[in-house]
């Protein structure tokens, strides 16, 4: 099939609209819908955990040396080849994918990975059945997308015939309906919101915009050229080298860029001695220039201080500042390394004197990537830790109604007797039952014994069932012969049913037993468990808060190297 590079695009905005809402595709959607067998989805595309898709895409970015968050994802490629179920709920994996979606690496390497995936081989099936036209192009291109194109391609070849028979027009037009049936009846209730895919190339079809010509409306989406060639967009910060927050602190900050606040200070009206030391003095003039201009009096010079700093020489005249603070406030790095010895590859970051441009950016994003692949690790360990004891207690309290455990052996009722604990009240209760019973069992059954042998057994003649009460005053005269009823139908009742009863209920008790045994043991290494657990959860919350403290100093290195 030989389709124009506006004609590809075109179809591809189709599916896109219907996976995620934009024209161009939202290459950072991540998404879980509850009953959804693909699972978790993800991509300009949607593809898939379930399907093994996600795994596939995920290992060609992290294939990628120049992507930013590569590195952060690698730990996960063992879970996306087995199709693990549990990173349907890792927040700190779903919050990779997203953040990555706006990696230009990511959104080329999905483009790739889509069109390799997914439009090439329907191009294939489009060539197999003989389909020509754009938009027959872009029906079998969403099918494929969308799953199980094949199945009903063949209950439209069964019901209507070949597409070489009938023609293109005929049996797409079919496909689209016999599809909008099967969606809208297929067993999973969620495929019955997706109908809305066929309609919106029902629309097409009529409209006989069979080329895909453009303009072109789906689902109050206008597809142009103009919004077919917008470019990705490319998060990236306009700022130079990155400027460092100042604030009192020991020990003390010192630099050009303390220089240049004390000159602007000067400026303002806040005269302050230029010393180059972030001093008592120097924070107090702080806070009153902040408490002047509106701004939160914290003695922290971030953004909006810094801002309000640089907008001074607008409104007052600069002819007092010298050349270096006639600028924007400068960048300075930092002496110091960080408390905790960051990774190797961090080292060169601190220990470079003079890093600027295109280096300064690649120690930045090398930083970047390290610490956050090791705050993830830790945060991993904290989700993983927490679910774990989820799944221990949760399945300990329902299984008692999940499962019906089969009756006890007389073995397991001997070994249960010799070590039940009877320091709890339901366990004394049923064994001074079992004794009562037992020692009433003996009688009767000696009696019955007795009364068996003579097969003379005398039965209480039983009445017949009291009328109902035809008036509240005859409500006595009912509750009276019921009453008279009941004892002689229960005194009919033989002693050999009445010995059968209780041995059913003496066998109930003992199995009672039992079972309040096994969950006192259940419960008693539930416990010991959680214990343990709970431990180790304490220890990876301050693991966790160490790693982000040794983030956040690695971090400000990082924004203080040129």
């Amino acid at each position: 099939m030989q389709l124009s590079a506006l004609q590809k695009s075109a179809a591809q905005a189709i599916v896109n609209i219907f996976e995620t809402g934009s024209i161009r595709g939202d290459y950072a959607d991540v998404t879980l819908l509850p009953g959804d067998s693909g699972q978790l989805t993800y991509g300009r595309s949607q593809t898939t955990l379930a399907s093994g898709n996600l795994f596939l895409l995920i290992q060609d970015y992290c294939g990628q040396n120049d992507g930013s968050l590569s590195a952060a994802l690698k730990p996960y490629l063992s879970k996306l080849q087995a199709c693990d179920s549990s990173l349907n709920n890792d927040m700190t994996f779903r919050s990779l994918l997203k953040d990555a979606g706006s990696d230009p690496v990511m959104q080329e390497v999905q483009d790739a990975f889509f069109d390799r995936v997914y439009w090439d081989p329907a191009m294939r099936s489009a060539d197999a059945l003989g389909a020509q036209s754009a938009l027959g192009a872009a029906i079998v291109y969403d099918s494929t997308v969308h799953g199980s194109w094949a199945q009903v391609r063949d209950m439209t070849r069964k019901q209507f015939g070949e597409l070489k028979q009938i023609g293109e027009v005929q049996w797409m037009s079919d496909y689209v309906e016999t599809r909008r049936q099967w969606l809208a009846t297929y067993p999973n209730p969620l495929l019955h919101k997706t109908v809305y895919r066929m309609d919106a190339f029902r629309q097409i079809i009529n409209a006989g915009n069979w080329k895909l010509g453009l303009p072109l409306v789906v689902r109050g989406l206008s597809i142009t050229p103009d919004s077919l060639s917008d470019a990705h967009p490319v998060n990236v910060a306009a700022e130079g080298a990155p400027r460092r927050q100042l604030r009192l602190a020991t020990p003390a900050m010192t630099g050009p860029d303390v220089s240049w606040l004390q000159q602007r200070l000067t400026l303002a009206g806040i005269h302050i001695a230029e010393t180059g030391t972030f001093d008592a003095d120097t924070d107090t003039a702080v806070k009153a220039f902040q408490t002047a201009h509106d701004l939160k009096a914290d003695g922290i010079v971030g953004p909006v201080t810094r801002s309000a700093l640089e907008d001074v020489p607008l409104v007052t005249p600069a002819k007092s500042l010298t050349p270096a603070a006639a600028e924007p406030m400068p960048a300075v790095v930092v002496p110091k390394p960080a408390p905790a010895t960051p990774p190797a590859a961090v080292q060169p970051a601190v220990s470079a004197p003079a890093a600027t441009g295109e280096s300064a950016a690649d120690i930045k994003q090398h930083v970047t990537a390290q610490v956050k692949t090791g705050v993830a690790a830790v945060q991993k360990t904290i989700v993983d830790t927490h679910q774990q004891m989820v799944s221990l207690v949760a399945p300990a309290v329902k299984a008692p109604a999940q499962k019906k455990a089969p009756l006890a052996t007389a073995q397991e009722v001997t070994t249960v007797l010799s070590t039940v604990n009877l320091s709890g009240r339901p366990i004394l209760a049923a064994a001074g039952s079992l004794l009562i019973l037992l020692f009433a069992e003996i009688r009767d059954g000696i009696a019955w014994v007795t009364a068996g042998l003579s097969k003379d057994l005398a039965y209480v003649h039983v009445p017949p069932f009291p009328a109902l009460p035809q008036s509240p005053q005859d409500a006595q005269r009912f509750f009276a012969e019921s009453y008279v009823y009941l004892h002689a139908l229960l005194a009919s009742i033989p002693n050999a049913w009445m010995f059968r009863i209780r041995i059913v209920a003496m066998l109930l008790i003992v199995y009672a037993l039992y079972r309040l045994r096994k969950t006192h043991v259940s419960l008693g290494n539930i416990q010991q468990r959680v214990s343990q657990v709970q431990g180790d959860i304490s220890t990876a919350k301050q693991d966790f808060a160490e790693a982000q403290q040794v983030a956040q100093d690695v971090e400000q290195v990082v924004q203080t190297v040129k």
